[in-house]
């Protein structure tokens, strides 16, 4: 994955010739997987199988989804999705999907070095109390990248991804049926376009997609490269150092945002100029980001200068979070510099993108090319570079390894590994049928019968063993996280005492909290700060909290003490 067009290389798929048809065919009916990203406003999908040794893109296709009611819109996306599947043959192929959006997120850890069963329970508390995931009921997987050295101790380097199951269940929404969907329900519309009763084999996030594009890199592997994904509802910012991934961070700027700013209203001497929609993204795509030294007109409406004057605060918005997040990841992942910005998505082909972030940034910037280093069945794979960077998260996907990180819920991985195992089984078991009745060939029939029955059912119940283990680990967590007080609200309204007041001690006995403090002042204003408190402890953090008798300070006359007694719970406000 390198900067740089490509376009004139990309032919469309008409031109491909009987032979070569064929063997997409002939590729197709194999294995192979197929990478699916369901965009906000079409459906991208691209299938990668090994050809002469090496994964090759062998089929894509994209086709765009109708929102002209919202309502509609996961209808409308199942139906793309059934549409633009028609064409591929799915039977023998993995399916894997790429999940988008601020609900889903990619961190790596360092945790200190334990067994496998300790570092499950370990990374879910990890998640559940990170601050920068702050996912409702998450979906947990992850993988160990191998060992570092922190401060002179051995600890563990963990990728860790995340979602919410929320997220998970609206994906899988376009591909399991109503009987066997997860736990979230459908939006409005959902009945009037079933799901295709396909199986999905993995959901991976973005950053892991863009990752197997960048190992497909053969140039300048040792750098560190940092990549924007912007899309029409979601930008995403990553960093890959060595084509690894390392940090990863949302980016609140997206597509929209910059079309939007296009539609404000502006008054000028020749009355108010106010674009539509429609009128902005032709601008984007047609004529793009003006430079300050552009002096032209569009349609007779609006110059160069007003163009930028009205995307100028969003653009100066975005550069300010790109910055931000450079130097929170230098200063993380102890790194000197970037090497350079690649730009990806719908909002990259935003003409004089990336000078403007070039000049901004003061760092080389530079369009992707999502085909570069791919290998391609034939030219004509991907028609144009339009839909190369539509493609580019489904390309991602199926260069991917099904079973790496996977944000599939676990009944579902379930599923699919003792349906795995059955076939497994069931091959075994014939095997040794066939043995058997050859060396004991005066053995009855039902005997041998008996045997593979019960060979079977041994291997269901020991494939069954580590699951329950699984689950009762699951479960521990989710007791311990339920039981455990949580202090960070607590001491995040201490924080803002008034300056008279002063806490001494702070104890907790399980839920139970005691605080005691100084007020400095005489009369009213001693009376009611530690009551102030109070309230404000019992409308959010503390429940039950109550005022125990102050008494003054034996030498000091302008100091009382005070103490608070109550629980940890929910206040008066949240009951």
């Amino acid at each position: 994955m390198v900067e740089g067009g490509g376009a004139e290389a990309l032919k469309d798929t008409a031109m491909a010739d009987p032979q070569q048809l064929r063997l997409q065919k002939a590729l197709c009916a194999g294995r192979s997987v197929i990478g699916i990203d369901i965009s906000y406003a079409s459906v991208s999908v691209a299938q990668t199988a090994i050809y002469r040794g090496k994964p090759t893109l062998i089929k894509t296709a994209v086709r765009s989804i109708d929102i002209s009611d919202e309502n509609q819109r996961a209808a409308a996306a199942i139906a793309a999705l059934k549409s633009v599947l028609a064409d591929f043959n799915t039977r023998r192929a993995e399916i894997v999907c790429v999940l988008f959006g601020r609900q889903a997120m990619v961190e790596n850890m360092v945790l200190p070095v334990m067994p496998p069963g300790d570092l499950v329970d370990a990374i879910r508390l990890e998640v559940l109390n990170s601050q920068h995931f702050a996912i409702k009921n998450p979906v947990v997987d992850f993988k160990v990248l191998g060992r570092v050295m922190d401060k002179g101790v051995e600890k563990m380097n963990v990728m860790v991804a995340a979602a919410a199951k929320s997220s998970v269940d609206d994906l899988l929404s376009h591909f399991i049926s109503q009987r066997e969907k997860p736990l979230s329900g459908g939006e409005a519309g959902m009945a009037d376009e079933s799901p295709l009763g396909l199986n999905v084999s993995a959901i991976i996030p973005l950053a892991l997609a863009m990752e197997n594009i960048i190992k497909k890199s053969k140039l300048r592997m040792e750098e560190t490269i940092a990549v924007l994904e912007m899309g029409t509802i979601g930008t995403e910012l990553n960093f890959y150092r060595n084509s690894r991934l390392e940090f990863s961070r949302q980016i609140t700027v997206t597509g929209s945002d910059l079309t939007r700013s296009l539609t404000r209203a502006m008054f000028t001497n020749a009355g108010k100029i106010e674009l539509t929609l429609e009128e902005a993204e032709q601008i984007k795509r047609d004529h793009g980001l003006p430079s300050p030294d552009d002096d032209f007109i569009i349609n007779g409406k609006i110059s160069a200068p007003q163009i930028l004057a009205l995307l100028r605060p969003r653009l100066e918005q975005f550069v300010g979070e790109i910055s931000r997040s450079f130097d929170f990841y230098r200063d993380k992942m102890r790194v000197g510099t970037v090497d350079r910005l690649i730009v990806f998505g719908g909002g990259a082909r935003l003409k004089g993108l990336p000078g403007y972030l070039n000049a901004e940034l003061n760092l080389p910037v530079h369009l992707g090319n999502p085909l570069k280093d791919i290998e391609l069945l034939y030219d004509g794979v991907v028609r144009n570079e339009e839909e190369a960077h539509r493609l580019v998260l489904a390309i991602g996907a199926s260069l991917g390894d099904p079973h790496g990180i996977n944000l599939l819920p676990s009944h579902l991985k379930e599923r699919k590994k003792i349906f795995v195992r059955k076939i497994v089984a069931g091959l075994s078991a014939a095997a040794v049928i066939l043995v058997l009745g050859g060396a004991y060939h005066g053995l009855s029939a039902e005997r041998d019968a008996n045997r593979a029955r019960l060979a079977f059912s041994r291997g269901e119940y020991e494939g069954l063993l580590p699951q329950v283990e699984r689950f009762k680990g699951e479960l521990k967590v989710k007791m311990l996280a339920r039981t455990r007080p949580d202090m960070s609200v607590l001491f995040k309204q201490l924080s803002y005492l008034p300056r008279n007041v002063c806490l001494t001690e702070i104890n907790l006995d399980g839920d139970r909290v005691t605080l005691s403090g100084m007020v400095v002042g005489d009369g009213r204003e001693a009376q009611e700060a530690p009551a102030q408190l109070v309230l404000d402890l019992n409308k959010d953090i503390v429940s039950s909290a109550r005022l125990l008798p102050s008494q003054k300070m034996p030498r000091t006359a302008n100091v009382t003490q005070f103490q608070i007694e109550g629980r940890m719970g929910q206040g008066e406000a949240k009951k």
